[in-house]
């Protein structure tokens, strides 16, 4: 089953699934007037076409719906990927449409299988479009609980055009897998035409009727009251009331027992009370016969700061499932969960641990609501239904007499500020802003086949770019032994010895575990760095490590030197993910090989391997820097090697279906955040460069001043998780590499949502240091807006926007690409003049706008003087 998109465990019933197939049902039978009938279409591989379509004019009372089935082909049913996408001229179809209005209708954002794999799964990410492995769309249909898993039916009334005609173009964006061998798109039963809006389904609302708060405190506009049942509320000015209430259970059907209105306690079982402290906080305490409850709420200028402990008062260990409900009295909200607008449930999402409410008013305003403590990051999950947003734990225990503390901050936003007016601020008060990335950081490059030397092939394949950054492989450690046990290059027995155990019987693991077959990739790491930066002075190389994945034969993996340090299975076994097993090491995992995990923690011996290989390349291979994959050590789907079966970190656990515990574990992310604070320390002392693969989780991580990146074959929304880095990097894993125009559209597309491309090897298919790769960096944020990058030296767009000119800059050098990525022409030059605060960028159709700031002089030396690296 292939599935990049965010597994949404657990989280079915909370989405309502059985309503929406009634509504469905009816909804997808209903003719649409006037409509125009397309024929079926089957797209290749990576095939796009377009399909002209005639003027649909706005009818009053009416919505223009386009409706279709897909599934990608499979011999027989197989899950799902995102593996489509559509536009209506120049707009691709995502999950909303103008001023959020939900474009799907007669399906829920999410959909269940009907066997085989548990779970719930978005339909949209972004532009990107859930498909169904099938053989037909009939297949596809059946394959979901609902009975439309190949149906899409979308509205589409804010892009068609009235006049001069439309175009319908569909992409098979399928990546190849072991699936099928036939990578085809099927699409069939497309039609567009007018439905009356009262034939549409009314949306799902689950807000809950609540009645009078009477203990209210205000600061300024700012109203806080607190209800003597337990739950809370918070006001700005006019706008939408936000209420807040609590559950305990693992259903997200479960009743609410703090709720956000006056009255008695909801259970004999339960007793609240609450205190007014100072003219701006409460306090509130709900006590159960084994738990217990402290929180405090207080406006804190013009954010609301939430902070609550809970205590086991019991004499034995105890789940504590708890259930946090948001929702807002002027009706159902929309929702942005991690910072993606698309996904209705996250298992996990420490690396923008973020929930966001919009009023359905145009006067009801918005509320940011932020995790700030690490456990509580680790430990939630969001949802949203109905209006109704939920902060959960389904994974904390607490043993006897324990507790745990957690702080939220709300902020209040008016009307017309957005999400992107809360993500600035919370990257302005954590610090993230400031650090720059000079120049860009290539993963890999691609060979040059002209030039008569090595030396000479280097500079055609980089030397034109400017100064760059390369990140090279082997992956230190990984790289080099699964090359020696899949070249059968690993240290043999004699024949007249005893044989080893398991499925590679000749080999000797007594010289195997001296890994002096390393020295020689040292050796060429050396050769490497010293011929780039020969062939092109300035460039930087910084190496390939993975903390966690090494190479291990497992009939003897207690004899590796880290053992003790293995990443444990509930089984207590060493885990393994058999995906990358196979990756690596092909057949040799039939011979009893496989890629085990450790984790480095505090005075390990695993630790110490991963720092005295930082140190070797940086200083005695001079080497730039060091990239880290998986460095947060924090998956979203809350699996892989995110915990340890080993010991018990105090909180993390699985618990049933009754939040009894199950078993406990140690998350990794907080186990690692010693290892992660010395290697990047190891790196920064040098004054090096420091690259990691996905966004921080922990505040200590966050505030360092290194480069991260979150990759863009993730899908769409999980690109949101870089708006708490410092520079929210994508790596281009994504889309069309294979052409410059690919390349172009990944660069607007990371920009539509708040993010900067970082480049992969496709370094072949940019012209000139100029290009709208290079000319990207260097970068350091000031702010973040869809379709809009706001940093120190540049401002880079895809739509108009107007300067304001900084104090320290004296004229903008502006860069203009068109729509296929080619600079129109030598960058403009405007000069700053007196009286002149501000000047409009324009973009051309389909471009791209980058405008680098040239200092003053007094500017350049404040800037030379506090540069970072």
């Amino acid at each position: 089953m292939a599935l990049k998109t965010r597994h949404l465990a657990l989280l079915t019933v909370f989405l309502g699934l059985a309503g929406a197939a009634r509504s469905q049902t009816h909804v997808t039978q209903l003719p649409l007037a006037h409509a125009t009938h397309l024929e079926d279409r089957i797209l290749g591989f990576q095939e796009s076409v377009g399909i002209p379509l005639p003027s649909f004019p706005a009818k009053p009372g009416q919505v223009i719906i386009l409706r279709l089935c897909m599934v990608s082909f499979a011999e027989t049913a197989a899950g799902c990927n995102l593996n489509a996408s559509l536009q209506i001229n120049d707009s691709y179809l995502g999950r909303t449409g103008a001023g959020h209005a939900v474009r799907l209708i007669g399906r829920p954002a999410a959909f269940e299988f009907r066997d085989r794999y548990p779970g719930a799964f978005q339909v949209f990410s972004g532009p990107a479009i859930m498909t169904m492995f099938a053989p037909d769309v009939a297949v596809g249909n059946a394959m979901s609980k609902d009975g439309f898993g190949a149906t899409f039916m979308l509205d589409i009334s804010d892009v068609a055009r009235g006049v001069d005609g439309n175009t319908l173009t569909i992409h098979n964006t399928r990546a190849k897998s072991a699936i099928s061998k036939r990578l085809d798109l099927i699409v069939q039963n497309i039609e567009v035409g007018y439905l009356d809006r009262t034939q549409l389904p009314v949306p799902p609302n689950n807000v809950p009727k609540r009645d009078r708060i009477e203990a209210t405190v205000r600061s300024t506009n700012l109203v806080l009251q607190q209800s003597t049942r337990g739950g809370f509320a918070i006001q700005l000015g006019n706008g939408d009331r936000l209420r807040i209430e609590t559950a305990l259970g693992m259903s997200a059907t479960t009743s609410s027992v703090l709720t956000a209105e006056d009255g008695g306690p909801s259970s004999d079982l339960l007793s609240v009370s609450m205190q007014q402290h100072g003219p701006n906080r409460f306090e509130m305490t709900a006590m159960w016969p084994e738990m217990e409850l402290v929180r405090s709420v207080e406006i804190r200028g013009e954010l609301v700061t939430w902070r609550e402990t809970w205590r086991n008062t019991s004499d034995q260990t105890r789940g504590v499932p708890f259930r946090h409900r948001l929702f807002l009295d002027g009706g159902p909200a929309s929702f942005r969960l991690g910072g993606d607008a698309d996904v209705p449930a996250l298992a996990g999402s420490p690396q923008n641990p973020t929930l966001f409410l919009l009023s359905p008013r145009a006067d009801g305003g918005s509320f940011g609501i932020i995790a700030e403590s690490d456990w509580l990051r680790l430990l939630m999950s969001l949802r949203s239904a109905g209006g109704v947003g939920e902060i959960a734990s389904e994974c904390l225990a607490l043993a006897s007499g324990s507790s745990i503390d957690f702080t939220w901050s709300i902020v209040p936003l008016a009307p017309g500020q957005t999400y992107w007016d809360f993500i600035n601020g919370v990257r302005e008060r954590w610090g993230v802003n400031g650090y720059s990335v000079e120049r860009p950081i290539f993963w890999h490059y691609a060979r040059h086949s002209e030039g008569a030397t090595a030396e000479e092939r280097i500079r055609k394949s980089i030397g034109h770019l400017g100064p760059i950054t390369l990140a090279i492989g082997p992956w230190v450690r990984l790289g080099f032994d699964r090359r020696i046990v899949r070249g059968q290059r690993y240290p043999k027995l004699p024949e007249d010895a005893p044989r080893c155990p398991g499925g590679t019987p000749d080999l000797d693991i007594e010289a195997y575990l001296t890994f002096a077959h390393r020295k020689a990739y040292w050796t060429q790491y050396r050769i490497d760095v010293a011929l780039l930066k020969k062939a092109c002075p300035g460039t930087r190389v910084i190496q390939l490590s993975h903390p966690a994945m090494e190479v291990a034969y497992k009939p003897l993996a207690q004899r590796w030197p880290y053992a003790e340090d293995a990443i444990l299975t509930p089984e207590l076994t060493p885990f393994e993910s058999p995906h990358y097993s196979r990756a690596h090491l092909g057949d040799w995992v039939t011979k009893g090989w496989g890629v085990l995990y450790y984790v480095p923690r505090p005075g390990s011996d695993y630790l110490q391997a991963l720092l005295r290989d930082v140190r070797r390349f940086l200083d005695e291979c001079d080497g730039d820097g060091v990239y880290f994959d998986e460095f947060s050590w924090a998956g979203t789907r809350r699996g892989y090697s995110r915990y340890d079966y080993s010991h018990w970190d105090g909180y993390s656990a699985d618990l049933d279906e009754q939040g009894n515990v199950l078993r406990l574990k140690a998350d990794n992310a907080a186990a690692a955040e010693v290892a992660q604070l010395e290697i990047v320390r190891q790196v920064r002392d040098r004054g090096k460069i420091f690259l990691g693969n996905g966004t921080a989780v922990l505040r200590s991580v966050n505030r360092l001043p290194i480069a991260r990146f979150v990759e863009g074959g993730n899908g769409y929304g999980t690109w949101a998780g870089a708006h708490l880095s410092t520079v929210p990097l994508i790596l281009g894993n994504f889309g069309d590499k294979q052409t410059r125009q690919g390349v172009f559209e990944a660069v607007k597309l990371y920009l539509s949502n708040g993010c900067v491309y970082s480049p992969v090897a496709v370094n072949l298919l940019l012209e000139g240091a100029d290009n709208f790769v290079c000319k990207l960096y260097p970068l350091a944020i000031r702010r973040l807006e869809a379709g809009t990058v706001i940093g120190k030296q540049r401002i880079i767009t895809t739509k108009p926007y107007q300067v304001q000119w900084p104090t320290d800059v004296a004229a903008l050098r502006i860069y203009r690409y068109d729509s296929a990525g080619d600079l129109e022409g030598p960058a403009a030059v405007v000069a700053r003049t007196d009286g002149n605060s501000e000047h409009a960028l324009t973009v051309p159709d389909g471009g791209l706008t980058i405008a680098e700031f040239a200092p003053s002089r007094a500017g350049k030396r404040s800037r030379d003087a506090g540069s970072l690296r």
